[in-house]
């Protein structure tokens, strides 16, 4: 079986790699890919919302053909949804979808946290003067970190592709009233975190806490999401 290699695998291993002196700019479908991603990531799109290539473009000021280009990789990642005939649309909120990525999230995670190098950075400010936003990206970059910090690739895919699609439950989260509680674990997550490579005990069970209110607000929010519309895709997705 073929293992995915990301990018930065060599960095992961500790390998420096200069860049060359001509290195081009990035290509058009990395810039198109990018700027989908980031328009996903901002979650002006909903839950099993059509993407259409043509006013992707449009907004985002690039070619079909990159944008394109961009759909068929998101598709490949698992970060949207390809449907025959239908074209391409964003992941709707499924509560047994998501339940199942965080039981994976869960063990990739331990396991990242038995294989972290001895000394591998960590730094966070405090929760508490963070936006909305910012928890969100907190909670991810804290899940991408300890992935990284296995020095394992598939690990790395596995919980970027967790972080993406279970980003918008997370924003859903921190704009009801289970913020607090989502703020006072990811404060104890952080805090813990300084101790991340030196004390594994402690940081697997901030994490897991974490993920327990995470994972507790799943049927909440999905029942709101999809309150007074059908569940089933791609039949209730709308145009972009």
């Amino acid at each position: 079986m073929k293992m995915w290699l990301c990018e930065k695998a060599p960095q992961c291993r500790g390998i420096s790699i200069p860049k060359p002196a001509n290195e081009s700019m990035p290509a058009k479908a990395d810039t198109a890919y990018d700027a989908v991603l980031q328009l996903l990531y901002s979650y002006s799109l909903v839950p099993g919302q059509h993407l259409s290539d043509q006013e992707l473009a449009c907004k985002l000021n690039i070619g079909r053909t990159p944008v394109r280009e961009a759909l068929i990789r998101l598709a490949a990642e698992g970060k949207i949804l390809s449907a025959p005939q239908r074209g391409y649309f964003t992941r709707p909120l499924v509560e047994g979808a998501l339940l199942d990525s965080y039981a994976v999230a869960r063990e990739v995670l331990a396991f990242a946290l038995t294989r972290r190098r001895p000394h591998f950075p960590f730094t966070g400010t405090s929760c508490d003067d963070l936006s909305p936003g910012e928890l969100t990206v907190r909670a991810e970059m804290i899940f991408a970190g300890i992935a990284e910090g296995s020095s394992n690739c598939e690990v790395c895919k596995i919980i970027d592709k967790f972080c993406f699609c279970s980003h918008p439950l997370r924003m859903k989260i921190i704009a009801s009233e289970l913020h607090a509680a989502f703020r006072e674990s990811l404060s104890r997550l952080t805090e813990a975190m300084s101790q991340f490579g030196k004390a594994t005990t402690l940081v697997e069970s901030a994490l897991m806490n974490h993920l327990d209110v995470e994972q507790r607000a799943i049927a909440h929010v999905v029942q709101e999401v999809n309150k007074g519309r059908l569940t089933e895709f791609p039949r209730v997705a709308r145009s972009f």
